[in-house]
C-alpha cells in the first residue's frame, strides 16, 4: 500500500465512511477468446465470471481478460495463474497462429517470418517476431507495438474488407467508421458506440464478415 493510499484509508476510517471502491483495471488487447473455462473446461454461460487480471507476477498479464464458469474456478486460477495462462496461450496460438496476418517482424520489417519465428501472446492475441531480441523489445513497450500491429492488420485487410455496413447496427460505413482489430482480424463499425458490442461477441461479427466473403 502506498503512503497516499494509506492516508486516504485513515481519513476514511476516521470519517466513518466506507472506503471508495478501487477502479477496475482496464482491459488490454482482446476479449477472452474461448467459449470454455480454462480451469474446468466447462462451457461458459451468460453468467460467466469476467475478470481483468491485475497485480500479476508477470506484468505482461495485467489487463488480460479472463472468463470463468464459476467463482471456484476463479479461485483455483488465482492459486496458480502461470499454469492456466500457459494452457490458454497454447490454445490461442493453435487458433491464431496459422492465420497470422502479416508476413514480417514488427520491429525488423525486412525480416520475413518463418517456422522459426518467436511467438508471444499478449492481451489474448498472438504476436510473432524474428528473434529473441525483438521479443524483449516488445516486452519493454507492448502498448506501442500492439498499436503498430493493429496498423499493419488494418493496412492489409481494409482494401478487401467485404462489408459496407456495420455488423452491429447495420448502418452504412461512412467517414466516421472505426477500425477494430481482434486477434488477427479487422472488424469495421459505424461508430465508437458499436466497438463494445463487437468485443463482447466477436464471433457474431466474424460470421457476418465471412458470409459476405462467400456471397
Amino acid at each position: 500500500m502506498t503512503l497516499s493510499t494509506a492516508l486516504l484509508s485513515l481519513l476514511v476510517a476516521l470519517s466513518g465512511q466506507a472506503a471508495p471502491a478501487a477502479p477496475a483495471p482496464a482491459m488490454v488487447g482482446d476479449p477472452y477468446p474461448l467459449d470454455t473455462c480454462i480451469v474446468s473446461g466447462e462451457k461458459l454461460g451468460a453468467d460467466a465470471k469476467v475478470v481483468v487480471l491485475s497485480d500479476q507476477k508477470d506484468p505482461l498479464q495485467n489487463g488480460r481478460q479472463m472468463k470463468f464458469c464459476c467463482p471456484k474456478c476463479e479461485t483455483e486460477f488465482a492459486a496458480d495463474p502461470a499454469r492456466y495462462v500457459r494452457d490458454l496461450d497454447a490454445k490461442i496460438v493453435a487458433a491464431q497462429g496459422k492465420g497470422y496476418p502479416i508476413d514480417h517482424c514488427l520491429m525488423m520489417r525486412d525480416e520475413k517470418l518463418d517456422d522459426g519465428a518467436k511467438v508471444v501472446v499478449y492481451g489474448n492475441r498472438v504476436y510473432k517476431f524474428c528473434c529473441a531480441k525483438c521479443v524483449r523489445k516488445f516486452g519493454a513497450d507492448p502498448a506501442k507495438w500492439s498499436a503498430e500491429y493493429e496498423k499493419e492488420v488494418v493496412k492489409a485487410q481494409k482494401p478487401g474488407y467485404p462489408l459496407d455496413t456495420c455488423p452491429i447496427s447495420g448502418k452504412t460505413l461512412g467517414d466516421g467508421a472505426v477500425d477494430v482489430v481482434i486477434g488477427s482480424r479487422l472488424v469495421r463499425t459505424c461508430c465508437p458506440g458499436c466497438v463494445g458490442p463487437v468485443k463482447a461477441d466477436p464471433a457474431a461479427a466474424f460470421a457476418k464478415i465471412d458470409a459476405a466473403k462467400k456471397g
